[in-house]
Parts: C-alpha cells; sequence; structure tokens
C-alpha cells in the first residue's frame, strides 16, 4: 500500500495536534497543582470532588450562622447578667430596709435608688444589636420591646408595658438543625413585666414624704417586692443557663463540622490535587515525542517525486 505525501502530512498533523493537547492539559495541571482540570479527565473524581466542595460550602455558611449566633447569644448574656446584678443590689437595700428601723430619708433615698436601677433595667432589655435590632422582644426586633408610658392619663409615666411577643427568632446552624438565637423579656418577666412594676410601685412609695417606716404595710410592700425579685431572678437565671446550653451545642457544631471540614480538604487533595513526580515524567516525554514528532515532520515534508528522480 502507498501513502501519499498528504497523508503522512495529515497523519503527523494530528498526531502533533494530539501531542499538543496533552502537552497543554499537563502544563496546565502543573500550574494550577490540580489533577482534575475538567470532569473529563476523571468523571469519578470530578464527580466526587464537586459533591465535597458543596458540603463545604454548606458547612461555611454553618459556620457563619453559628459565629452570629453565638455573638448575639453572648450579648444576651451579658446584659441579663447587669439585669441580675441590679436586681441583686435592690435585694440587698431591701433586706436591710426590712428591719422596720429605716428612716423616712433613708427609705426616699432607696426608693430613688430603686427607681433610677429600674429604668436602667429597661434601658437593657431595649438593647438593640449593630444592625439596629432589638434583642428581647421575640421576634418583634424593629421597635423597642418596653416603654414606661402614663396609663392613669395624670401625665407621669407610671406603668412599664411589653410591646414585643414571646416568640424566638431561629438560625440554622446545621444540616436540619434549626437553633433559636433569643430569650424575650417575657419570658423572664412576664408579659405585665411584674418586677419591674411592682419595684416601680414601691420606689413611688418608698419617697412619699407622708411615708411611716413602722407601718406594717411599707414593710409588707418591701416583702412583696423581695418576693417579685426572688421569682424574677429564677427566671432571668433559667434564662441566662438556657443561653449558656445554646453556647455549648455551638460548640460542639463547630467542632464537629471543622473535623467534617479537614476530612473533606483532605479528600479533596487525594482526588484532585497532582502528583508532580509522574506529572514532570509525562510532561518530559510528551516533549520529546514532540521533538520527534517536528523532526520526522520536516524530513518528510523535503521528500518528494523529483528527490527520487
Amino acid at each position: 500500500m502507498r501513502v501519499s505525501t498528504q497523508q503522512s502530512y495529515i497523519s503527523m498533523t494530528s498526531g502533533f495536534t494530539e501531542l499538543s493537547g496533552r502537552l497543554e492539559q499537563v502544563i496546565t495541571q502543573m500550574a494550577t497543582g490540580q489533577r482534575v482540570i475538567l470532569p473529563s479527565d476523571d468523571p469519578i473524581a470530578a464527580t466526587r470532588i464537586n459533591q465535597l466542595n458543596s458540603q463545604q460550602s454548606a458547612i461555611e455558611q454553618y459556620q457563619s450562622n453559628i459565629n452570629a449566633v453565638s455573638a448575639t447569644l453572648s450579648q444576651q448574656e451579658s446584659i441579663l447578667d447587669g439585669i441580675n446584678n441590679s436586681m441583686l443590689a435592690i435585694r440587698d437595700d431591701l433586706l436591710q430596709a426590712a428591719n422596720g428601723t429605716t428612716t423616712p430619708e433613708s427609705l426616699a433615698n432607696l426608693g430613688q435608688d430603686i427607681a433610677s436601677l429600674t429604668q436602667s433595667m429597661m434601658v437593657s432589655l431595649n438593647y438593640q444589636d449593630g444592625q439596629g435590632h432589638y434583642l428581647f422582644g421575640g421576634t418583634k426586633n424593629s421597635a423597642a420591646p418596653v416603654s414606661y408610658d402614663d396609663t392613669d392619663g395624670n401625665g407621669e409615666p407610671d406603668e412599664y408595658i411589653y410591646h414585643g411577643n414571646a416568640e424566638h427568632r431561629t438560625a440554622t446552624v446545621a444540616s436540619g438543625i434549626e437553633m433559636e438565637t433569643n430569650v424575650t423579656a417575657s419570658e423572664m418577666f412576664g408579659t405585665d413585666l411584674t418586677v419591674l412594676n411592682t419595684l416601680d410601685d414601691l420606689a413611688t412609695a418608698l419617697q412619699d414624704p407622708s411615708l411611716n417606716p413602722a407601718d406594717p404595710q411599707v414593710q409588707s410592700n418591701i416583702t412583696h417586692a423581695i418576693d417579685s425579685l426572688d421569682a424574677a431572678s429564677a427566671s432571668l437565671n433559667s434564662a441566662i443557663a438556657s443561653l449558656g446550653e445554646r453556647q455549648n451545642t455551638l460548640t460542639l457544631l463547630t467542632d464537629a463540622q471543622t473535623s467534617v471540614a479537614d476530612t473533606n480538604s483532605v479528600l479533596i487533595g487525594q482526588l484532585g490535587d497532582l502528583d508532580y513526580g509522574p506529572a514532570t515524567v509525562t510532561f518530559t516525554g510528551l516533549q520529546v515525542a514532540m521533538e520527534a514528532t517536528m523532526k520526522t515532520y520536516a524530513k518528510v515534508s523535503e521528500l518528494s517525486l523529483f528527490n527520487a528522480i
């Protein structure tokens, strides 16, 4: 069978193109450090890498959510600790005033302190995060959850009012896991904010110039306020504990997801990273093959019928 110069040219051109493509692929692999550039390089490995990368993206989003949730839980815990300290300070003062020997002036000063601390608790319950959301109003986080209003029409504020709800916001922190991200003022102090209004009423009564410290009603009011503080403190501490438990859960989830992410990274590397040793051998072999092909083509292209005469 006779092979024409044209057929030789086509054959060598085809071979050269194939070698050139393979060399370009190896060069790209060596430049990127990746063995699988296109799905066709290794369809099974490429599919698995895509699955692992999708899981990594999901973990990154979960970790971002966890960080945000952890930050807001920490904020709430810190604020509630401050409120609890204020309540304990008031309770200590009331215990001292409960013996019936306190002077009217001391009771008036105590009333002023209670009013001030109660106002500060309201300010704390109206805390806003960096995005301007109110933390303790349930899912109603665009307006202050607690206000001090005039409810008897005399032009002076006289009652604390709760404007939020008892619902909890949630965030996805793992596959299929939603976590509550807040506690509400109502679950700690009731929708009627009993402890705040009890303290407010007591503060007003203690500042009455006609108050008689020996009046049994005064002692009864003080005892009632202490009981109200104890009940509120128990609910408050329960809320603080729940925040701590959620933080512990977030820590466990973070550790678990970090472990999975690390394992995924290793698997992705094993499936897709280039082994430079074999790649260098392949690169050198392809270079030699291309040089040989080019030399052969050069010699063949010099042949013609006239060379044979």
